[in-house]
């Protein structure tokens, strides 16, 4: 007969409840401040429904009346320093710590409104417009709510995938030494996000001060959670990680309140994360302001049994039965915040001026100018100022003939010796002496807690790196073994990361590398080896770098470690073994910004390439005896390609090659092509020639391999047809 043992979480999962004793004991004044932020958010959020009515919101209107008790309870007892971000549902999260910001003593209810309160609404409904005023200057609008100087890192228009983010600032807050915290908000449709339950493991593997806070309102949009889940009790996900849960009700403020500060002392101990998982209700609809049984999902029974619990109601009448406030005074303070509004709304909406009655319309001159369309996709690079640049062609100092792959740990040793805020995540960094490759070699060893081996999960790590870099203090640089990982991190690599700058106003940097490797010819097949170039260079707010030489990869990974800009740093695992020179005694240069390395001058035809194909090209070029002027781009972005090098050689030779070893359907050179058709047309002989890959991922086959991708012979072919066309000019 089997022996069976029961077990038992590691962490204990709890249902917490107010009672009258709480309330009796809860400080006054915090007790007050609850009641007048709830009505300052319900106030704020019937405004904003009035004003989508008549159609003066752009875009939805995810209103959080009812749920104001969760985001109430959790945020007024933060810090500034303390953080908070969460998802597309948020005005009530992003006002709560905004007001708890600026009202630090907490909130008089016979003087409501100060003036700081005033601004927070108003910047905040003019954000909800899309005016120049917002927090984001109109980018965010009602999803993407960010101001870093309360601790509001922005609210998320991606199902969980703020997350991440979350993660990366309890790391920094960690890493710096506080005892601040991050307090993460989603719903109950992102439970079984695979990003959340990615930062759920990581979180608890390093004991970052972070709360997972689940707002269940029981739908996301029409599905019940019921349907989607056979643990409706989503607080259970902890258990599962060995990470303590707290389940509260969530329309009850002080209780929120209290299940917050027993989180808030495990976290602020070095304990590591908590979930706490709040019972809430939105009174209406996913968007808008009908309830979901207009929808037909859910009865007017339930609404009106989850509306009696209302969490205005209840704080007013626990209040009233301490003798803290009569119904004059809650109806003073829900007078005074619709005032509130009103002032808010009369300085960015006025009357038609056809006098029509009954007809608003959003003040033209607040508009953001449509010149700022672009401005804040990347940074102005006034950081690069005054930085030490070096060619290798100019350089005569002593120099040391070693490996790529060595410069590749080289100069990654002195960026960290010399700058500690530079982290470096990924899998097996802090293995295998130096990674899968070697790019990590020694560093474990001698910066260990700056060397982070994190868990497969690279939705997780990339978001949490994106996190660290917007908080400030640091500097990570994370790796993808291989690109095609980037297609399981996809929404952390472009919708946040590559985002954040522009979508949340334009100012705040985010210095990230990321570094991957190409690994065509290595017989990894299809989900291994693509070149990832031509996703980043059509995805915004990616910088890209991918040097050819030892020296250069040097000076462009030192450059891209200066730049405040997402960048991507790709190698090739053809060149790690190949040997070149680099200086002996100064890593510390960087390469100029936005130039092209010409490799070969010439007068026939312009060959521009990157990476290893730089020497498939030179070689093609030796074998021919053509005459071929080559280009090594070296940087790739958008806003970062040397565009009068590319000119000029055109304007010279009338003819240009793009070289690429990669599947086309992902070409880099497709999207290059098309640039250099549109600004160099009048100097074209003939249409820009291009060598790739074939159109499927490489396969593991050696021959199939060797014909999925562009080879050597294949840019001779292309040169020889090129010569065909060389005297059309005469």
């Amino acid at each position: 007969m089997a022996q069976e043992k029961q077990l038992q979480p590691g962490s204990t999962w709890v249902e917490l409840r107010s009672t009258s004793d709480d309330w009796k004991g809860a400080d006054p004044n915090f007790l007050l401040t609850m009641l007048g932020q709830l009505h300052l958010i319900r106030a704020f959020e019937e405004t904003v429904l009035e004003l989508a009515g008549e159609g003066l919101v752009h875009g939805p209107a995810h209103s959080s009346i009812g749920q104001e008790g969760g985001a109430v309870g959790s945020i007024a007892g933060l810090r500034s320093t303390d953080a908070v971000n969460g998802s597309h549902r948020g005005h009530h999260q992003f006002l709560a710590k905004a007001i708890t910001h600026v009202s630090p003593q907490g909130l008089n209810p016979q003087s409501l409104v100060t003036g700081d309160i005033q601004v927070v609404l108003q910047r905040t409904l003019a954000e909800i417009l899309g005016l120049a005023q917002g927090y984001c200057r109109g980018r965010g609008g009602s999803m993407h709510l960010q101001w870093f100087e309360a601790g509001a890192l922005g609210t998320n228009a991606i199902v969980g995938g703020g997350v991440p983010l979350g993660a990366g600032n309890a790391w920094a807050q960690k890493a710096s030494k506080t005892d601040d915290l991050t307090v993460s908000y989603f719903g109950d449709g992102a439970v079984n996000i695979g990003s959340v339950l990615e930062t759920l493991n990581l979180a608890s593997a390093w004991k970052l001060p972070l709360c997972f806070f689940i707002e269940n309102n029981l739908y996301a949009v029409s599905t019940s959670v019921t349907e989607v889940t056979a643990e409706p009790r989503l607080s259970a996900r902890a258990l599962g990680f060995n990470i303590p849960a707290w389940r509260v009700d969530g329309m009850d403020p002080l209780a929120v309140h209290l299940a917050m500060k027993k989180a808030e002392e495990h976290m602020r101990s070095g304990a590591g994360p908590v979930v706490i998982e709040a019972e809430v209700y939105r009174f209406f609809h996913q968007n808008g302001a009908y309830p979901g049984s207009a929808f037909g999902y859910r009865s007017k029974t339930e609404e009106a049994e989850w509306r009696a619990r209302d969490p205005l109601v209840r704080t007013a009448a626990e209040l009233t039965k301490l003798g803290l406030i009569d119904e004059a005074g809650t109806t003073s303070i829900r007078a005074q915040a619709q005032s509130a509004m009103s002032a808010a709304v009369a300085m960015l909406v006025e009357g038609d001026p056809t006098g029509k009655p009954g007809t608003r319309r959003i003040r033209t001159d607040l508009w953001p100018d449509a010149g700022f369309r672009d401005v804040g996709v990347r940074g102005d690079l006034s950081e690069l100022h005054g930085a030490q640049t070096q060619e290798e062609w100019d350089y005569t100092g002593p120099t040391t003939q070693g490996k790529f792959i060595d410069a590749v740990a080289a100069v990654m040793d002195r960026r960290m010796s010399v700058d500690d805020r530079i982290v470096v995540l990924g899998e097996d960094v802090h293995r295998l002496k130096g990674g899968t490759n070697g790019a990590t070699k020694g560093l474990s060893e001698k910066f260990p807690e700056r060397v982070l081996g994190t868990p497969i999960s690279e939705n997780a790590f990339a978001g949490l790196s994106g996190g660290i870099a917007l908080d400030g203090r640091f500097r990570p640089v994370f790796e993808f073994m291989y690109p095609d990982f980037l297609w399981v991190a996809a929404d952390q690599v472009f919708n946040q990361i590559g985002k954040a700058r522009h979508m949340f106003g334009g100012d705040n940097p985010v210095p990230v590398v990321l570094r991957t490797k190409v690994a065509m010819g290595s017989g990894y097949g299809s989900q291994h080896l693509m070149d990832p170039a031509g996703i980043f260079a059509t995805s915004p707010g990616w910088r890209i770098v991918a040097p050819s030489t030892p020296h250069d990869y040097i000076g462009l990974m030192n450059a891209a470690l200066a730049i405040d800009d997402p960048v991507i740093v790709i190698e090739h695992v053809d060149l790690y073994a190949q040997s070149g020179s680099y200086p002996t005694d100064n890593l510390d240069y960087q390469t100029p910004f936005g130039k092209a390395a010409i490799r070969r001058v010439g007068n026939d035809v312009t060959v521009i390439s990157y990476l290893s194909m730089v020497h498939s090209a030179l070689e093609a070029i030796e074998q021919t005896g053509i005459d071929a002027e080559l280009i090594d781009l070296r940087w790739l972005d958008r806003a970062s390609i040397d565009w009068e090098t590319i000119g000029a050689s055109v304007r010279k030779t009338n003819s240009v090659l793009i070289v690429e070893q990669g599947a086309m359907g992902t070409s880099y050179g497709g999207w290059l092509s098309d640039e250099i058709h549109r600004r160099f047309f009048d100097w074209l002989d003939r249409p820009v020639a291009r060598v790739t890959g074939g159109e499927a991922s490489p396969s593991i086959s050696k021959i199939l391999e060797h014909a999925a991708i562009a080879q050597t012979e294949d840019v001779v072919a292309a040169l020889f047809s090129a010569q065909k066309d060389f005297g059309g000019r005469s």
